[in-house]
């Protein structure tokens, strides 16, 4: 697709203005669906240390399954209502193909009260697109249509989608707009990168803004939002999206949103807190304590927490001991907010 001949190129600005003011009370920050990540345990202590900040979250997906049909299955746990009752409003994402087990799965999230349901076409990982799922379903435009016809028709549940460009280049997405088009979607997010980019080079904002304008329903950015003047850059280029996903900025810096808000905080203070909120309420979350999976999980967040905060992550990650880990870890952090 020649999508570089057909973006209208006087939308594009290319100076930023770094101007707190851009964010206006009509825009919405939308905390992304990261798998393992950005789970219940996760928004617990978000919501919880932050309740201002973020306007809603997508959870991370719902594998569908022939199981689908039971609301006690695991996972649905993610998504309890008596689990997320008081926190960040969350949207369940769902991950499949297949239109009958998708409608089971979304008849027991209407059960639970939601009103909305996000469908995940946009998961690059390989696995996933191989069965075309996630990423994998933007060339299946048939499918798509019987998707949307089974849920629409069997459910009041509105349908928002997550999608990328496509699979190699954003011909993907431009074939499957017409469908998308043609059913009233609450929103559309898309993150302007190829299957293939996974979380790599550029993302492609000529492409973004020519999708942001010609698909008829609420655009939700998503994609490389890390600091106050990524924010900034990006609401410059497009002052008309008032929906704003972000993930991994968050795990990197879990003030990113109050620094775009303007929210104040005692960063030297909170952040040891909240460090050690999140590692409880992960260990919560496990059926059966276990230090491992623990240190483990928190050596994922290290990896993101040490590129905003710059510092050498190694040590850390070798660590063998929760305890001896907990130690360092925190020590690591009030030292670099002094």
């Amino acid at each position: 697709m020649g999508i570089q001949a057909i973006v209208p190129k006087q939308k594009t600005q290319d100076t930023v203005v770094f101007n707190y003011s851009l964010f206006t009370n009509e825009d919405k920050l939308v905390l992304a669906p990261m798998q393992n990540l950005t789970s219940l345990f996760f928004r617990k202590t978000f919501s919880h240390f932050f309740p201002e900040n973020i306007d809603y979250a997508v959870s991370p997906f719902i594998s569908v399954s022939a199981n689908a049909q039971n609301p006690s299955a695991i996972q649905y746990k993610d998504i309890s209502p008596a689990e997320n009752k008081d926190l960040i409003p969350v949207v369940p994402q769902v991950l499949g193909n297949d239109p009958d087990q998708i409608l089971e799965c979304a008849k027991i999230i209407q059960q639970f009260g939601y009103r909305e349901i996000n469908i995940n076409m946009g998961c690059p990982k390989k696995d996933i697109v191989s069965h075309h799922r996630g990423s994998g379903l933007l060339k299946e435009t048939e499918l798509i249509k019987r998707i949307f016809d089974v849920i629409f028709e069997n459910t009041s549940l509105q349908i928002s989608i997550k999608v990328r460009l496509g699979i190699k280049d954003s011909s993907d997405l431009e074939k499957l707009m017409p469908v998308i088009n043609m059913y009233p979607l609450k929103s559309v997010i898309i993150h302007p990168r190829t299957q293939e980019q996974q979380y790599e080079g550029e993302t492609d904002l000529k492409a973004f803004e020519y999708f942001a304008m010609n698909i008829k329903h609420t655009i939700i950015y998503n994609g490389d939002i890390f600091t106050v003047r990524d924010f900034t850059r990006l609401k410059t280029l497009f002052p008309y999206i008032k929906h704003w996903m972000i993930g991994r900025g968050i795990l990197k810096n879990p003030f990113l949103c109050a620094d775009i808000r303007g929210i104040p905080y005692n960063k030297q203070e909170m952040l040891p807190l909240y460090l050690r909120s999140l590692q409880e309420n992960f260990a919560e979350s496990l059926y059966h304590y276990n230090e491992i999976t623990i240190l483990n999980k928190m050596k994922e967040f290290t990896k993101y927490l040490s590129l905003n905060y710059d510092f050498d992550a190694t040590p850390l990650l070798r660590e063998p001991s929760l305890e001896e880990f907990n130690k360092k870890f925190y020590n690591v952090f009030t030292s670099k907010l002094k």
